[in-house]
């Protein structure tokens, strides 16, 4: 497997999710959309991704030719980004241009995660090494486009993100076209494992955590400029976060051996109840929303890659990508669907502040739902 690639494939695609995702609610204002119509908009991307990541799972599994998959939608994508602006300000034709950026990128968290985690023999400290060309990227994308939004305005949004995905379908050029090699048959197959309690309570806690987690993706950067806050400051905070995910991805292996997967799953649940009620409750003292920020280390960081690990281990080889996909489903999905329309009515019924109120309140019922995953005694977390 060519590290290289997939580096260079992490650092494109989040440099695009850096530029894009922060920004696309201020976006949508800019067209003259209601918060009512931005939220159903901002849902339509996660429903998306209950349908397409399965799709997309299912084909890397069964044709096992992975890297022609990414092509194939890093190709689509840049063709979806390049029509945003040709649907103007039609909230129908909006929502179809989303839906199919959306089905497009929905083909990289699963595919390339379990590149990943392939190409790092199941290490979580050399995964942490290859993902953290994501984090990077991130963070290069989201602190640059703030000052250029605020000098270019946000309506030039689609075209700095068709630019970035050309470059990622550049970079899905330099993973080798090469099958998976053949495996056994799985011991458990993927049914009978999706019956286990523990399985199901960690994909429970899943979308309840993605569930309060839409607020940050949805609502986070409406909610500072609500407060005050300029694009470029904007960008700084998001960009607090992201560096600290980097860091802790550096350091991970340690966390790993020391504390194993699934404790470190359930400490960071109870690390996101206190970082979404600091947003909530406190969001207009910079001091603690830089702290709220500098947790996403371990609310995203530690969780993600404590996540792609216990997914490794549970599940064989050949269900790699369909377990993948069913945690982007559960995730992703179900959850940042609801949490989106969620987000836009308890902004609108009642503040901004309570949607990061309602996101602790869905993390606390995340980590209460992952006590049910204990390892059965004598198996390694």
């Amino acid at each position: 497997m060519n590290a290289g690639g997939i580096k260079a494939l992490f650092l494109a695609y989040f440099a695009y999710v850096g530029v894009f995702s922060p920004y696309l609610a201020l976006y949508l204002v800019a067209l003259g959309l209601s918060i009512a119509q931005i939220g159903v908009l901002m849902a339509v991307p996660q429903v998306l991704r209950i349908a397409a990541p399965p799709l997309w799972g299912w084909l890397a599994d069964h044709g096992g030719r992975r890297a022609q998959l990414l092509r194939v939608a890093s190709a689509g994508a840049l063709v979806a980004a390049l029509l945003l602006p040709v649907a103007g300000a039609s909230f129908v034709a909006v929502g179809l241009v989303l839906a199919l950026l959306y089905f497009m990128t929905s083909a990289h968290m699963p595919i390339a995660e379990t590149m990943a985690m392939h190409a790092a023999g199941g290490d979580a400290g050399r995964y942490g090494r290859l993902r953290i060309w994501g984090s990077a990227g991130f963070i290069a994308g989201v602190v640059a486009i703030g000052p250029v939004l605020d000098a270019r305005g946000v309506l030039s949004l689609p075209w700095w993100t068709a630019a970035l995905l050309a470059v990622l379908v550049a970079s899905s050029w330099m993973i080798p076209a090469t099958p998976l090699p053949a495996s056994a048959a799985p011991a458990v197959r993927m049914r009978a494992r999706l019956r286990q309690p523990r399985v199901q309570a960690f994909f429970v806690s899943a979308f309840l955590m993605q569930l309060a987690h839409a607020a940050i993706y949805a609502f986070m950067s409406l909610y500072l400029v609500h407060l005050g806050y300029s694009k470029t400051a904007v960008g700084l905070l998001w960009a607090v976060g992201v560096g600290a995910e980097i860091a802790i991805f550096s350091v991970q292996r340690r966390l790993f051996e020391r504390f194993g997967a699934l404790r470190l799953l359930h400490a960071s649940l109870w690390v996101a109840v206190l970082r979404f009620a600091l947003i909530g409750w406190a969001a207009h003292w910079l001091p603690a929303l830089v702290l709220a920020q500098l947790l996403h280390a371990v609310t995203f960081g530690v969780h993600h890659s404590a996540t792609i690990a216990t997914l490794q281990r549970w599940f064989e080889p050949a269900q790699q990508g369909r377990a993948q996909a069913l945690y982007v489903t559960a995730g992703y999905g179900f959850g940042g669907a609801l949490g989106a329309l969620a987000g836009g009515w308890i902004w609108t019924a009642l503040s901004p502040s309570a949607v990061f109120v309602a996101s602790a309140v869905f993390a606390t019922l995340a980590a209460w739902v992952f006590r049910r995953c204990r390892m059965p005694e004598g198996e390694a977390s």
